[in-house]
């Protein structure tokens, strides 16, 4: 679970959603309309409820669809109450629904129940017009400007992913690479998300150029960490001072975003001039001056990327009204969530919705492009997706509340399905741990609100205890689940006895009905499909061998020009998708009864990224016309080839049976290599100042591909035979 970043998001949030639900209260008891009050409280909090995923990112669009959500529920509810029997049919459909279109949310499973169970206490559409301006007046207030959904300035967050830019070309070289490329990966990420978070100002032009910049400069830094690694194996990295050359690029990355003058640039080029005026004496120092070209060329790429971000970054800093630094928020985390292993990104979260969560709200058809790392949505994408059956789960889990409901008419009924609801997760130890944490705090949340109910104070005294408990349980809500679920038990049914007058005994009959629903809940979870990814994860790591072929194939066709540039670069990505999705389904293993990650899947998920980083690194060299490519190619397609050997091999549960034919491409490489550079060496020899020849530039891109073609050979052989004799143990 998230935590916000500092107590000033947690107060600001609790503070202004408090508010949306309290202001229909006041003016309602004032005016003479507690009723009508406690309707659009009720709306107000149901789409504030929303937000409590992502406070300070929250977009004015989710919010709007919350509204709708709400409106839709409550008119089913309204249908059901005069049809008690529909709940069955209806319910699990609309939290399915909910559950596979994020933009739907539980609000209007939530509104259909609440709506069904309780006796409209106004004509119908009054009711649903109330309802409708609660929310509407929650949308609206939660996602104003406030100053505590921009608590982290966006320059903050942009200067720290430049810092850490700076020290991963620092750290070019060193054992300490890996694991700062991880952090910079990660730091990117939260970057793009901050952008996001503050497209409402009118600098996100300015961030979203900067963060552009910054994304190529991490490429351009992978690339530049290959070639470092094959040059050093020719020439000493002093006698041409790539030190200097790595001190300089990594203070014009850190000088772009913290200062307005810009680093003194090493002339590279004069060195590996001079360099080549001693004239090389054998293959292997031409082979080593033709990388320090490459790496001069790497070193302009990276300035021209920090040029376009300086001025971005100038408007940004001068123009920005930085917050006051505040401490930090620091409460319980949940116990049982486990930690992100080596090579995943920290926000790589199992996914579903649940009423506290704090997962961003994803946009309407981001579950379409879960699917995109394995080329196109099919059947069998659709059902081994973990989120159908997450969907499925709780559909079928919200059938048996309904129809208890149904059968024996339970008083405030609605609980028992709402907790089946907002307990059930996707797996069965998020859901045993939500479990107690729910049951402790409607406990504890109903025995306060029993009292209250009992001393049955006036109206104004509940006004205000609806306001302290909506600020805690909104304030507290990243803290830990059961804060929440305490405080939201007692403001929920402080805001039902507005509308219907409830019993201390409500309280009781609360708290039965959310046992009887979370024990439901994990019937679902610990009986339908509970090793549901322990089946899967074979077929998943097949699809990530694919991915990486259609990658490298993509590269082949890029060298060739046969397509562009970009179609290569999406196509890594895409491969990154599918190991995002392997790493998602080890994470939900974790948390399935008798089912543990299998022990290959970091390595495999360790090998396809530095598979990534190599196709990048030949991506990027291949930026500029090489014209001969030679047997590059064939090589790029002799990988794809072993790759998808790989996943049949994975497939069927054999281990994998090398051709050697990547082998014999990478001899074919070396050799035409070997003639290059003799053909070059002629020509030095003919002419010395003669640096245009097309053999030159042959030369140039195919010394600088070869370090990282090999590297694909290794690293390809090492992911196929890590694959498949892990899938078939």
């Amino acid at each position: 679970m998230a935590r916000f970043d500092d107590s000033g998001l947690a107060v600001g949030h609790g503070l202004v959603t408090a508010t949306a639900v309290v202001i229909p209260l006041v003016i309602g008891v004032a005016a003479g309309h507690p009723v009508a009050a406690g309707v659009v409280a009720i709306g107000a909090w149901l789409v504030a409820v929303r937000a409590n995923a992502d406070p300070p990112g929250v977009r004015a669009l989710s919010m709007l669809a919350g509204v709708l959500s709400l409106a839709l529920g409550t008119v089913l509810g309204m249908v059901v109450t005069d049809q008690p029997w529909l709940l069955i049919p209806i319910a699990p459909v609309v939290a399915g629904l909910g559950i596979l279109v994020p933009m739907v949310g539980p609000t209007a499973a939530m509104a259909l129940l609440i709506t069904a169970a309780n006796p409209v206490p106004v004509a119908p559409f009054e009711h649903l017009g109330l309802e409708l301006l609660g929310g509407l007046l929650a949308a609206t207030m939660i996602t104003l400007p406030w100053p505590w959904r921009r608590t982290r300035p966006l320059s903050t967050t942009l200067g720290e992913a430049t810092e850490e830019l700076a020290v991963l070309i620092e750290r070019t070289g060193s054992d300490s690479w890996e694991s700062q490329r991880v952090r910079v990966a990660s730091t990117l990420h939260q970057a793009r998300t901050a952008c996001a978070r503050h497209r409402w100002e009118r600098r996100s032009r300015e961030a979203e150029q900067i963060t552009a910049a910054l994304r190529r400069v991490f490429y351009e830094a992978v690339a530049l960490h290959d070639l470092h690694e094959a040059v050093i194996r020719e020439i000493a990295p002093d006698r041409v001072g790539l030190p200097d050359l790595l001190e300089s690029l990594a203070a014009s990355v850190r000088e772009s975003f913290h200062s307005d003058k810009e680093a003194e640039p090493v002339d590279f080029s004069a060195r590996v001039d001079s360099l080549r005026g001693e004239r090389p004496g054998d293959e292997r120092e031409l082979l080593g001056l033709v990388l320090l070209r490459q790496i001069g060329h790497v070193a302009d790429r990276i300035r021209e990327a920090v040029a376009v971000a300086r001025p971005a970054a100038r408007t940004l800093t001068h123009t920005l009204i930085v917050m006051p630094n505040l401490p930090e928020w620091r409460g319980i985390r949940k116990d049982d969530e486990p930690e992100s292993p080596p090579g995943r990104a920290a926000s790589d979260t199992p996914p579903g919705w649940a009423e506290p969560e704090m997962r961003p709200l994803d946009p309407a058809g981001e579950h379409a492009r879960r699917f995109a790392w394995h080329g196109r949505l099919t059947p069998r994408a659709v059902l081994d997706d973990p989120e159908v059956r997450h969907s499925l789960r709780a559909a079928l889990g919200t059938v048996v509340a309904c129809v208890a409901i149904v059968a024996f008419h339970p008083p405030h009924a609605q609980w028992l399905a709402l907790t089946v609801l907002l307990t059930i997760q996707p797996t069965y130890g998020e859901t045993l741990s939500k479990v107690w944490a729910r049951i402790l705090g409607s406990v504890i949340g109903g025995m306060a609100a029993a009292l209250v109910l009992l001393i049955a104070p006036g109206e104004w005294v509940r006004v205000a205890m609806v306001a302290v408990v909506a600020a805690l349980a909104f304030g507290l809500v990243a803290v830990h689940y059961a804060y929440w679920v305490t405080f939201m038990t007692t403001c929920v049914l402080l805001l039902v006895d507005f509308q219907t007058p409830l019993s201390p005994d409500a309280a009781t009959e609360r708290v039965v009905l959310t046992v009887l629903g979370a024990l439901v809940a994990l019937a679902c979870t610990r009986l339908l499909w509970p090793r549901g990814e322990a089946v899967r994860v074979a077929e998943r790591v097949a699809r990530l061998l694919e991915s990486h072929a259609a990658a490298s194939r993509a590269v082949a066709e890029v060298s060739r020009r046969e397509r562009p540039e970009r179609e290569a670069v999406e196509r890594i990505h895409q491969a990154a998708r599918g190991a995002e999705a392997v790493a998602l389904s080890a994470d939900y293993m974790a948390h399935e009864p008798g089912a543990e990650p299998p022990p290959y899947v970091d390595e495999v998920l360790d090998t396809a990224r530095r598979i990534r980083d190599d196709l990048m690194t030949v991506t990027t060299v291949l930026r500029e016309d090489p014209g001969e490519v030679g047997p590059a190619p064939t090589v790029l397609d002799a990988v794809a080839d072993r790759l998808e050997a790989g996943a049949e091999a994975v497939r069927t549960g054999e281990p994998y049976q090398s051709g050697g034919e990547v082998d014999s491409r990478l001899a074919e490489l070396g050799g035409w290599l070997g003639r290059l550079a003799d053909r070059r060496l002629d020509e030095l020899a003919a002419d010395p100042a003669d640096s245009r020849t097309h053999v030159r530039r042959a030369l140039l891109h195919a010394a600088a591909t070869d370090h990282a073609l090999r590297e694909l050979n290794a690293g390809s052989a090492r992911l196929v035979t890590t694959a498949s004799s892990g899938g078939s143990r």
